[in-house]
């Protein structure tokens, strides 16, 4: 496995916030882009679907004052590339931390990432510190919820008239969620997720490609045996609630926290309230 590896913004460093190094790490049929600042313990913060690594700018150089901390584009995000081969996200993941020579790591990811997560710590305990699960997806786990229903319907349609009508419908119930109007929202979250899926097209492809754990993670919360904070949006979907209650069930000494008046985009919508709760978790481990 080759690492190519630039330093990456090095006037952060000058106006007094961490150096931070960036580079590709190549993985069977792909090459992640990542960014690592800070020293530590590291702490892995793992995006969403089809949004990327920027999800993070409110907590990366935040965490970094006392971890060394990994924020990442998956395959086919942001400004990862990928082939069209068969793939699974959290050997990804483990590629990615074998080639950065980090041996074990907290693993902090929202919906997609958290389902990277728990499926690597299924994988990889060796290698599993602890997990904050945030509005987490999962393997295997049965989406049947009416409100997602309606959500992939209403993206079926979208892709009909062209793929911008699909970006509004993922934004309207992952972004404002099922219970808020687009008005109601933080036009700079909204604002900066709709950036973020510009150029997203792509990722729908290799998203067929993404093969799950095997066995998936529903039905195997119990085997996971490290400390596990889940976080969810108070007005996210159904069907994340579910997730959520699911972990906090099965996985020993898991506990859950809801954050009020929010969606799915939990860190970008109170990232200070959420940044002083996982820090705070953290440092008690």
């Amino acid at each position: 496995m080759r690492v190519t590896v630039f330093v990456l913004l090095l006037l952060t460093a000058c106006q007094g916030g961490p150096v931070i190094e960036a580079g590709f790490v190549d993985v069977d049929g792909a090459q992640l882009y990542y960014e690592v600042a800070g020293q530590g313990e590291p702490v892995v913060l793992i995006h969403g679907g089809f949004l990327d690594r920027r999800m993070w700018d409110g907590q990366f150089e935040s965490f970094a004052r006392d971890y060394r901390v990994v924020r990442y584009d998956v395959r086919a995000h942001g400004q990862s590339r990928a082939d069209s081969v068969a793939f699974r996200d959290h050997e990804d993941l483990h590629g990615l931390l074998t080639a950065l020579g980090i041996s074990e790591a907290t693993l902090v990811g929202l919906s997609m990432g958290g389902q990277i997560s728990i499926d690597f710590a299924l994988a990889h305990p060796e290698m599993t510190r602890a997990l904050v699960l945030v509005g987490s997806g999962m393997s295997g786990f049965p989406f049947d919820s009416p409100e997602l229903q309606e959500y992939v319907d209403s993206l079926t349609t979208a892709f009909e008239t062209g793929f911008p009508d699909a970006i509004e419908v993922f934004t309207r119930y992952w972004c404002d969620g099922p219970k808020r109007e687009p008005s109601q929202v933080d036009p700079a979250v909204r604002g900066k997720v709709l950036t973020m899926l510009e150029g997203s097209e792509e990722r729908w492809r290799y998203w067929q490609l993404a093969e799950q754990l095997d066995p998936p993670a529903f039905g195997r919360l119990g085997a996971i045996d490290v400390p596990t904070l889940v976080i969810v949006g108070s007005i996210d979907m159904p069907d994340i609630f579910k997730i959520a209650d699911l972990i906090v069930e099965q996985v020993p000494g898991a506990r859950k926290v809801v954050i009020p008046d929010v969606a799915h985009m939990v860190n970008m919508e109170k990232p200070e309230e959420f940044n002083d709760l996982v820090l705070d978790y953290l440092g008690a481990q």
